[in-house]
């Protein structure tokens, strides 16, 4: 079950990595800016990439809604937002991690 949820997690994460890396400019509350954010988010990934599923803690903040992710994408994203962060969740949840 989880195999399959991670792996569409992946999917999701793959676009928004490619989004992220449209935007320049802007800041949040952790990242001074869009390139800055587009970096961490692919250093993240990677990371997720290679087992290391404690990287889904730091995405699902980035994600929760009125976060970093909304602060440099903007509407553009809105949708894969709302795809990510609840699967996020529910991976945290079913993994045990906090």
């Amino acid at each position: 079950m989880h195999d399959s949820k991670l792996e569409r997690l992946i999917t999701l994460l793959d676009e928004a990595e490619q989004l992220a890396g449209q935007f320049t400019g802007g800041y949040s509350d952790h990242f001074f800016s869009a390139e800055e954010f587009h970096s961490a988010l692919k250093e993240s990934i990677n990371k997720l990439k290679a087992g290391d599923i404690e990287q889904l803690n730091n995405l699902w903040l980035w994600f929760a809604p009125t976060y970093d992710w909304d602060d440099f994408i903007h509407q553009e994203g809105e949708n894969l937002a709302n795809a990510i962060h609840p699967l996020l969740t529910e991976l945290r949840k079913s993994l045990n991690i906090s």
